[in-house]
């Protein structure tokens, strides 16, 4: 899995990564340091991967391509 910060989800919405197929990114509570993170899915990978867990709190869509 790919957690990536708030400030790289957000350069990755913006098309800064445009090379990379992202599909979708999650926002969650790090169960680690309680912190949000944020889970980045590609293309060709489960859409739903981020799903509630004891590692994975309180998961949502922060982004989703456009279908």
């Amino acid at each position: 899995m790919a957690t990536v910060s708030k400030s790289i989800a957000d350069k990755i919405i913006a098309g800064e990564f445009a090379e990379d197929p992202v599909i979708k990114i999650v926002k969650y509570r790090n169960a680690f340091d309680g912190e949000d993170s944020y889970g980045v899915i590609y293309k060709g990978e489960d859409p739903e991967k981020y799903k509630a867990s004891p590692f994975v709190i309180n998961p949502m869509t922060y982004w989703e391509v456009a279908k």
